[in-house]
């Protein structure tokens, strides 16, 4: 039924193709992606329920499945617990025949004719295969190119437009919203839309740190060149995307971005002109900078109502900010989640019920997860910094951050999502496109990583 209803949803989706204008094809809203599911969902008839088979007479679930080995070794034992005696010892990437799914953290597997029992911590259901190791072409990444120091909402927009083009199969486009200067929010989905489990990647949102949403767009095309073919420590791309979607939003704040790269000449509104114009001179007049006009700019952390991002959530909104204007940076804005950037965020969130949220900020190559949530969300978020941190080789901060009005902290307190921050480099904000490599190497198989802790 779930096939079925899927490919009836992208039948509809393609019905509502926009033409090119303003937008690329394809380009999707989320009104007409709900529109196409209101209309799946009042059609459907649901003509059985899936029911649960009985516990066997052992007390395990019968299940007929593979499941590979995730520890150096493992103990395949005669009976159920740790004391027993040892039937054999099996080691990483193992398959092994599952026939009953235990509810004491105890599997029961079928190995060479005898029925013996795992310990559920140490298996999983994604397939490992026997090569470990994954060695990768650099030349076969051409579309997204890391030569320039700026990199653009313009070339960004190609390059999405290229990639779509390229591997429609493993990539969905859609908008989920417009910015203040008339720009798009683009959100790009990698995997199955229905994957039991769901990753949240949000880069570029604060004007200054556009590296972010180049490195964002790196490891796009990273896994989309090698989604058949890659493999994460012996675990498919393909089976990696197959069970954990991944959701991109590479530049959440194309104005700011623009912004700090262009100054006022890309700036496509006359009142948005005039109003940056005045913002800089206020600050000036009132001791709030000493830069001149194009330099306040390029350090432009907001986006073009004069909002930072970073302080407009409603998360002890009242505290937030740190000025009471609009400015390059501090200013929270009227209301809570007013911007359209940060509506945009929090409806892919809900709407996708993610189970992880990633921002990446600049700089300081270090990891912060804790920003006052309490019980399993704590839990997960430091499980997931740990192993973050371990795949990139950053640090973890375990010191509470307030995040009064941030991403971060509304996720993990008011979402009950597990939201970590990553500083990607060690640099000042905007950073030197010497320091690209660097961060690329430590991102590259950070996701595929991730959708590895978070499907377990």
């Amino acid at each position: 039924m779930k096939k079925i209803r899927f490919i009836i949803l992208l039948c509809l989706l393609a019905a509502l193709v926009v033409g090119c204008g303003e937008k690329h094809p394809f380009d999707l809203t989320w009104e007409q992606i709900e529109q196409a599911e209101h209309i799946i969902l009042s059609q459907e008839v649901d003509d059985h329920k899936d029911g649960e088979l009985p516990l066997d007479e052992f007390g395990f679930y019968p299940v007929s499945d593979m499941v590979y080995v995730v520890s150096d070794t493992l103990n395949l034992r005669m009976e159920p617990n740790a004391e027993s005696e040892i039937l054999a010892t099996v080691t990483y990437g193992t398959e092994l025949s599952r026939t009953g799914n235990g509810t004491s953290g105890w599997d029961r597997i079928y190995y060479e004719d005898q029925t013996a029992y795992v310990t559920k911590d140490y298996i999983t259901t994604l397939v490992i295969q026997e090569k470990q190791t994954f060695e990768f072409s650099q030349a076969m990444l051409n579309v997204v190119d890391t030569s320039r120091q700026l990199y653009s909402y313009t070339s960004m927009c190609d390059d999405l437009q290229e990639l779509r083009s390229k591997y429609p199969d493993h990539m969905k486009l859609g908008i989920i919203g417009t910015t203040a200067d008339n720009r798009n929010i683009f959100e790009v989905t990698l995997g199955n839309p229905e994957a039991k489990r769901h990753i949240t990647i949000v880069g570029s949102v604060c004007g200054t740190e556009y590296m972010s949403a180049l490195v964002c767009m790196k490891q796009i095309e990273y896994y989309l060149t090698f989604y058949d073919t890659g493999n994460f420590k012996g675990f498919l791309y393909n089976d990696l995307f197959d069970n954990i979607a991944i959701h991109i939003i590479p530049m959440l704040n194309p104005d700011g971005a623009t912004i700090s790269q262009e100054y006022l000449t890309c700036v496509q509104s006359i009142s948005i002109k005039m109003e940056l114009e005045e913002w800089f001179r206020r600050d000036q007049a009132n001791g709030g900078t000493n830069l001149k006009l194009e330099n306040y700019l390029m350090f432009f952390y907001a986006n073009a109502n004069g909002v930072d991002i970073r302080n407009n959530f409603d998360y002890r909104f009242d505290t937030a900010g740190t000025v009471t204007e609009p400015s390059s940076q501090g200013y929270k804005g009227v209301t809570a989640n007013s911007e359209a950037e940060t509506k945009a965020v929090l409806h892919s969130l809900e709407y996708w019920n993610s189970d992880l949220l990633i921002v990446y900020h600049t700089s300081g190559s270090k990891i912060n997860y804790n920003y006052g949530q309490s019980g399993d969300t704590l839990t997960l978020s430091k499980t997931f910094a740990d192993a973050l941190a371990e795949y990139m080789n950053y640090d973890v901060s375990d010191e509470s951050v307030s995040g009064d009005g941030s991403m971060e902290a509304y996720a993990n307190n008011v979402l009950n999502i597990p939201a970590l921050s990553v500083s990607l480099g060690n640099g000042a904000t905007p950073l030197s496109l010497n320091e690209f490599s660097a961060i690329w190497n430590a991102c590259r198989d950070s996701w595929a990583g991730m959708q590895r802790e978070v499907f377990d």
